[in-house]
């Protein structure tokens, strides 16, 4: 649970890695940003908007399970979506979409490796 935080939806002005997907946020780029302090400790974490909306979707889902105190934590997504996916019904399509958006996490993922690696 947080003390206090604030979330804003900036336009990148210079380049930014995501939190979540570690995909790189280009100036121009609209990205979200929550600051705050948790449990005493202040903190900011920068998120893409693909992964805002994977975000959004997986904590909708009936079979989410948040751990009573906290709704979702910051760099857990990809996890969170894989374990979300074993909780659906395989019959659900909702089971492929989490894996649809976990891949889509690791192609950003890689995209921004193969960048560095390239450089």
């Amino acid at each position: 649970m947080s003390d206090f935080q604030t979330e804003t939806t900036p336009t990148a002005r210079k380049q930014h890695k995501c939190g979540e997907c570690y995909g790189l946020i280009e100036p121009g780029q609209k990205y979200q940003l929550v600051s705050g302090c948790w449990e005493g400790d202040m903190g900011s974490f920068k998120t893409c908007l693909p992964c805002v909306e994977a975000r959004t979707w997986a904590i909708a889902q009936p079979e989410w399970m948040g751990d009573g105190e906290h709704l979702y934590y910051f760099g857990r997504l990809d996890e969170d979506l894989s374990d979300l996916a074993q909780e659906i019904s395989s019959q659900d399509g909702r089971r492929f979409h989490a894996y649809r958006l976990q891949c889509l996490m690791a192609r950003r993922r890689n995209s921004t490796q193969a960048r560095r690696q390239a450089a």
